[in-house]
C-alpha cells in the first residue's frame, strides 16, 4: 500500500499530505477554542514554546531524508551507467573476433539482456523483486554464449576468449550493484517520525491558531509541511517514484550495438 501510495503523481501526494495537515491543525484548534478562557490561554502559551522547536525537527528530519534519497538515486543512477559500459566493452570484445557470426551472436543476446533489463527489469526493481529478474534468463544466454565460444574448436585466440569471459563477469557484478542499490530506501522508522514530528508541529500551529479568529495563514505553513513530505515520499523510490532513475543508457547502448 505505501509502495502504491508513494508511487502516485506528486500532486496527488502534496494535496494528500495538505489535507492531513489542514484536519490535524482545524481539529486541535477547534478543540482548544472549547476551553475556558484561563486554561486557553496557558496552552497556546505553551504551544507558542513548543512550536520552534516542533518546526525545527521537521526540517532537520525532512533535510535529512532527502539527503539519504538522493544519495540513493545518485547510487542507482551510477549502476546503470556501469552496466551500460560494461556492455559496450564486451561489445567492443566481440567485435574483434575473426569470426562475424559468432560476433553477432554475442552482441545479439547483450542487445537482448540490456533491452530486458531496461523494459523488464525495472518494474521487478519497482515493485521490490530482486530474487528472479527477468534479465537473469537473457544474462545466462549470454554466459552460454561466451562459454561455447572458449570450449569449441573455433579460430578465437585464447586471450580474446578470456577476455571475452571477464567482460561477462563485469557485466554481470555490474548488475548486482544495481541490484544492490535497489534494496536501498529511506528507513521506515525516520518516515515514521518525520510524519510523527509533521502531525505534532501541525497539532502545535493549530493550538496557537486558537486566539486568531480568522488564522488563514496555518494554510501556508500547512502546505510547506506537506512539500517537504512530498518531496521526500517522491525521492524515496529509485525507480518508480515521482523523481527516479533513467534506464535510457542501456536503450541506448543496445542500440549502438544492435548496429
Amino acid at each position: 500500500m505505501f509502495h502504491s501510495f508513494v508511487n502516485l503523481p506528486v500532486w496527488i501526494i502534496l494535496f494528500v499530505c495538505t489535507s492531513i495537515f489542514l484536519s490535524v491543525m482545524f481539529g486541535a484548534r477547534h478543540i482548544v477554542r472549547r476551553y475556558s478562557t484561563e486554561h486557553q490561554a496557558e496552552t497556546i502559551d505553551l504551544a507558542k514554546s513548543m512550536n520552534g522547536p516542533t518546526a525545527a525537527s521537521l526540517a532537520f528530519l525532512v533535510g535529512f531524508a532527502v539527503t539519504l534519497s538522493v544519495g540513493t538515486i545518485t547510487a542507482a543512477q551510477q549502476a546503470v551507467e556501469k552496466v551500460a559500459i560494461e556492455a559496450q566493452q564486451l561489445a567492443l570484445v566481440a567485435d574483434s573476433l575473426e569470426n562475424t557470426s559468432e560476433a553477432e551472436k554475442i552482441n545479439a543476446s547483450l542487445t537482448a539482456y540490456l533491452t530486458t533489463i531496461a523494459e523488464d527489469d525495472r518494474t521487478s526493481l519497482e515493485a521490490g523483486q530482486f530474487v528472479e529478474m527477468p534479465s537473469f534468463v537473457d544474462l545466462e544466454t549470454l554466459q552460454e554464449d561466451v562459454r561455447k565460444l572458449s570450449v569449441s574448436g573455433s579460430t578465437t585466440k585464447s586471450d580474446t576468449a578470456s577476455t571475452l569471459q571477464s567482460s561477462v563477469s563485469n557485466l554481470a557484478r555490474a548488475q548486482a550493484d544495481l541490484n544492490a542499490v535497489a534494496r536501498r530506501d529511506v528507513p521506515p522508522i525516520v518516515l515514521q517520525l518525520l510524519f510523527l514530528t509533521g502531525v505534532l508541529s501541525a497539532v502545535t500551529v493549530g493550538i496557537v491558531a486558537a486566539g486568531v479568529e480568522r488564522p488563514r495563514l496555518i494554510v501556508g505553513w500547512a502546505l510547506i509541511s506537506a512539500l517537504g513530505l512530498t518531496v521526500v515520499l517522491a525521492l524515496n523510490d529509485p525507480f518508480g517514484g515521482g523523481v527516479s532513475v533513467t534506464f535510457q543508457p542501456l536503450l541506448d547502448a543496445a542500440s549502438r550495438i544492435g548496429l
